[in-house]
């Protein structure tokens, strides 16, 4: 794909980055991750976080009724 193409698709999503990288010579590879990755986290909304009641598994032991105590 030529760079010329590459930007133009770029310019036709939105305007997002374009880099070239090389993943055999490490040129430019975290750059570009760093740059997703801040896209991503920026673009996403924030959401609360569902944390259920904790249940105290240590605490005092409940009395049973009848049956076997195994």
């Amino acid at each position: 794909v030529s760079e010329k193409k590459a930007k133009a698709w770029c310019a036709s999503k939105g305007n997002i980055s374009y880099f070239e990288t090389s993943a055999k010579e490490g040129f430019n590879v975290e750059a570009a991750f760093q740059c997703i990755a801040k896209n991503a986290l920026k673009n996403e909304p924030e959401e609360e976080l569902y944390l259920p009641d904790t249940i105290d598994v240590a605490g005092g032991q409940q009395q049973r009724s009848s049956g076997c105590e195994c």
